[in-house]
């Protein structure tokens, strides 16, 4: 599992490239904040925003937070790694507008047919009870429906999570051993990931990969502070 996070320098540039055209902020001023997850196997990719280059060499299993976005709607196009926005393989547009959580993610993966895609998920930002952490497991791979395990329990039963959907689950801060079998069976087909979770903070983790690239996560902290 890769990490990279750009934060502050690559909000100011991808702001400062579409300052001209974007759209005024939101009502209450905050920008909209866009993750991204490269979940597709064997192939390094750039991103662009408005067809401007947001993200260059841009590996599997990379994520990049903190890209600050006025509201407004936006297209985004995935290329080979060095091509120009013009040679985009994949493309999508997101509606980034109103509601009071503005944190959202951009996933390239593959879906449960092997074809390559863009999915765009708004993150839970509601503060924690206290104590608690807040635990989002999305399926975003090539696979069939799945379990999501930790230190040894279900966390789901399997059925009905399949690649798109996203399941939350509120738990105790602390250490968990993390894995992902196949519906109906107890053997990890991804993980198992040791993961620390702290209290006041959400935690979402992508699935991502196929079978013969193989399966792995990629993982997002947001800190949403605790209740009173």
């Amino acid at each position: 599992m890769r990490k990279r996070i750009l934060g502050l320098t690559l909000a100011l540039v991808t702001v400062t490239a579409l300052a001209a055209s974007a759209p005024a902020a939101a009502a209450d001023g905050k920008p909209f904040t866009l993750n991204v997850v490269h979940g597709i196997p064997g192939v390094v990719v750039d991103v662009c925003v408005d067809g401007t280059k947001a993200i260059t060499n841009f590996a599997p299993g990379d994520v990049v937070t903190g890209i600050a976005l006025p509201e407004g709607t936006y297209r985004f196009d995935v290329t080979p790694a060095g091509q120009p926005c013009s040679a985009a393989i994949l493309t999508a547009t997101a509606d980034l507008e109103g509601g009071r959580f503005k944190n959202y993610t951009v996933v390239a993966n593959l879906d449960d047919e092997g074809d390559p895609n863009l999915l765009l998920f708004r993150n839970p930002m509601r503060k924690t009870e206290e104590g608690l952490a807040r635990l989002v497991v999305r399926h975003t791979a090539n696979a069939p429906a799945v379990t999501v395990w930790a230190d040894g329990s279900r966390l789901n039963r399997g059925r009905e999570f399949e690649w798109g959907k996203s399941r939350r689950y509120n738990v105790p801060a602390g250490d968990y051993e993390v894995f992902v079998s196949l519906a109906g069976e107890t053997d990890p087909v991804i993980g198992p990931v040791q993961l620390t979770l702290m209290a006041g903070h959400t935690y979402t983790v992508y699935a991502w990969g196929d079978g013969a690239a193989g399966y792995d996560l990629a993982v997002i902290a947001i800190e949403v502070g605790e209740l009173e």
